[in-house]
């Protein structure tokens, strides 16, 4: 038989690599997570980004001009605590510092961070989450957690690697690749497309209420569009298990030691959630044991809380919940429950 030419089998290689050289090609143009290049607004992406990262990338581009030396950590149920509202009670200069779905070795990792800064204060840490975020002490990945190197330690390459990746899964690049090419949103693109450019304010981080407007505009309709209400009133509360042991009291110790370095004035809040599930009472007495009894305010018992008027959707809770718990979290009256 005769052979083939080499320079044939490389033309063909060349052919079977030009559509992932063309999709690289267009994430590196595109940069959809925003983690190529260096961007002054990080607010207005059309792609669910990495909120932690978004959020420590705009802290070290503004701290020096902002002084920032109070912070609000924990999901994205923070967007209930608004920072000027936060300021009445602190008088400080707070900063929200939140993440997708933070669990507890999430938050440790970011305020270890923090505490590594050269001349930054911890002058107050306001810790919002909820009972689940306690089941797992280690930092999360994927590109919806991962943390920049300069927080995580890990490498630039190996950040920019997740997010390489994750712009390959199917998952994302369809829907991402449908969007680029119609302009349209389909309900299938929900977590991966945003409805609408989000809103944080720009030097605190906080968001903006936006979604009270529509509240006050549709009224009832609007729950009825954004959940099952039917189902929602049906649930009946439950206690979780028991999740906190001997990983997860380590990890809130270094939280305290971190505080205790710097006299922060920490609170930590479990927030009310629409499936009525309640935090382990054996949970609870752990938390106050390490982080003292007047820092951990739980309101996971309180059913007249999720009733689903409180709730934007069926996760996060609404700016007024978050002003009447800092309230009475910071008048020294907070539900011990």
């Amino acid at each position: 038989m005769k052979a083939k030419p080499i320079y044939k089998f490389y033309l063909k290689c060349i052919l079977l690599a030009l559509p992932f050289l063309a999709l690289l090609g267009i994430y590196v143009a595109k940069d959809p997570f925003m983690v190529i290049r260096q961007y002054r607004d990080y607010d207005h992406s059309r792609v669910c980004l990495s909120e932690g990262s978004v959020s420590w990338k705009k802290y070290q581009m503004l701290r020096s001009r902002q002084h920032y030396d109070s912070f609000i950590m924990g999901n994205s149920c923070t967007k209930a605590f608004l920072c000027h509202d936060w300021n009445r009670w602190i008088k400080g200069h707070p900063f929200r510092l939140f993440s997708n779905g933070d669990d507890l070795g999430d938050i440790c990792l970011k305020l270890e961070a923090l505490d590594k800064q050269p001349h930054q204060p911890l002058k107050n840490i306001l810790i919002v989450t909820e009972g689940d975020a306690f089941e797992n002490c280690m930092p999360q990945s994927g590109i919806m957690h991962i943390m920049p190197p300069d927080v995580t330690g890990k490498s630039w390459l190996s950040y920019q690697m997740t997010f390489l990746q994750g712009f390959f899964s199917p998952k994302f690049l369809i829907p991402y690749l449908k969007y680029q090419f119609t302009g349209i949103k389909t309900p299938k693109m929900n977590g991966i497309i945003n409805p609408e450019p989000v809103s944080h304010q720009f030097y605190t981080n906080e968001y903006v209420p936006s979604l009270d407007d529509s509240i006050h505009a549709e009224g009832e309709r609007y729950w009825r569009k954004m959940m099952n209400i039917s189902m929602i009133k049906a649930v009946v509360p439950r206690t979780d298990s028991c999740v906190i042991h001997q990983g997860q009291i380590q990890k809130l110790q270094e939280i305290v030691a971190i505080c205790h370095r710097h006299h922060t004035d920490l609170k930590l809040v479990i927030g009310p959630n629409l499936k009525k599930r309640r935090v382990n009472p054996k949970d609870i007495i752990e938390l106050r044991k390490v982080l003292g009894p007047q820092n951990v305010f739980n309101y996971t018992a309180d059913l007249s809380l999720s009733d689903y008027h409180n709730f934007y959707d069926k996760t996060h809770y609404r700016v007024g919940i978050g002003r009447l718990i800092m309230r009475e979290i910071y008048q020294k009256q907070g539900r011990k429950s």
